[in-house]
């Protein structure tokens, strides 16, 4: 299972279009093979900054998102909102144990 998990900063809030950009993306990922969670969130605290966290079954459907129609729109939305840092990092994880 891969882990991706990070942010995404912008010198201005997040914007409605911003978000309804991501809840778009949200919908449609979650429907790729592989994708077991795809979520972007505000910041409570901060609204410049964008939260990414996702699970992937595996390597192969990671690449296959990154080539799928949905990521183009996604992309010019993001590039509206003009981020100005991204601290994003994949992690790969052989063991897991379920908290009760």
């Amino acid at each position: 299972m891969l882990i991706i998990a990070g942010t995404l900063t912008s010198e201005k809030p997040v914007t409605e279009d911003v978000m309804e950009a991501c809840r778009k993306m949200m919908v449609a990922t979650h429907e790729e093979n592989g994708c077991i969670d795809y979520v972007f969130s505000v910041d409570p605290f901060d609204p410049k900054i964008l939260h990414v966290y996702e699970r992937w079954e595996d390597q192969e459907s990671l690449d296959a998102h990154f080539l799928a129609p949905h990521m183009s729109p996604f992309r010019k939305a993001l590039a509206s909102w003009g981020v100005t840092h991204r601290n994003i990092l994949k992690f790969e994880v052989g063991d897991f144990d379920r908290m009760a």
